[in-house]
């Protein structure tokens, strides 16, 4: 499959990260009143709302029929459906000493994209013409972290480092038509001279394990890296995702803060079901910038 090269890389990364932890002076500590996401003592909660602008690049398995996906932020925003909601994306958190809860929600709904999946060599030759694609995703993520480090360097403000675990569900459902074609239309249905390849309600869900450093940069400024694997034929055959975001504060009003939220997130996932023409797969790549805004109280 297409990303396995990357899958070992970022499994690589998240035990060399957590050897280091290992290795290094380990303190079950709460970093005090100067930790990067708010006080010591009693929950600090924040919300976020964020847009996310991802290229897709991978592989598309709809009733046998396998696609290239190839898309950019641009193709993305023209397919978004507005017949409904066509995007949420939102991070909401819960800290209280060591203990981080948190809950990420990621959903699009893309129509008649002429983008989103194109023919593969061989695999799709019953789809071959005109292709069309509408496509819904959404991805749930619950979790928690718990802090094993936490310390001050020279020149910088306080870090803390957290190791972490949870679920995330995902949901997909996708519909690929296309003109009809001479080779026959075995499992697909036929509808005003197209042929349709519709998966139907595809969901699963992956459990994950992964770490996170917290670093303050400055007063009102931090930066957050963190990475996750996941999956392990459980859900998928194997995911995983790499965030880093910054963000800084804009606003203070009594016990509110509005921070400004930047930051890049790559999340691939390999999954498939069924055989035949029956079987539905992806082996997809999402990465791209995220802009947003997060209230903390």
């Amino acid at each position: 499959m297409r990303h396995r090269k990357s899958k070992l890389a970022a499994f690589a990364l998240l035990l060399i990260s957590l050897q280091a932890v290992q290795s290094g002076e380990l303190q079950a500590a709460d970093i005090g009143s100067t930790t990067p996401h708010g006080a010591a003592n009693g929950w600090n909660f924040s919300f976020t709302t964020y847009g996310w602008l991802p290229w897709i690049s991978g592989d598309l398995t709809v009733k046998g029929r396998t696609f290239d996906v190839d898309v950019t932020p641009g193709q993305v925003i023209d397919a978004l459906d507005w017949s409904g909601i066509p995007a949420w994306f939102s991070y909401a958190e819960a800290r209280n000493g060591r203990v981080t809860l948190f809950n990420d929600i990621a959903y699009a709904k893309l129509s008649g994209s002429g983008d989103f999946a194109k023919t593969g060599p061989g695999g799709a030759a019953t789809l071959s013409g005109n292709v069309s694609a509408d496509y819904e995703q959404a991805i749930i993520e619950v979790g928690a972290a718990y802090e094993i480090w936490s310390g001050n360097h020279a020149g910088w403000g306080p870090s803390a480092f957290d190791v972490l675990a949870g679920g995330r569900y995902w949901h997909q459902d996708t519909t690929i038509s296309a003109d009809v074609s001479l080779n026959g239309n075995l499992g697909l249905d036929l509808e005003a001279g197209r042929v349709f390849a519709r998966s139907g309600s595809v969901d699963w869900v992956d459990p994950f394990i992964g770490a996170r450093l917290r670093q303050q940069l400055a007063p009102g400024q931090n930066l957050t890296l963190r990475g996750d694997v996941g999956g392990f034929d459980v859900g998928s055959e194997f995911s995983w995702q790499v965030i880093a975001t910054y963000d800084f504060e804009m606003c203070v009003s009594d016990n509110y803060v509005i921070d400004g939220y930047l930051g890049y997130r790559a999340l691939s996932v390999d999954y498939s079901q069924g055989s035949g023409t029956n079987r539905y797969a992806i082996d997809a790549l999402q990465q791209g910038p995220v802009v947003g805004a997060k209230l903390r109280f």
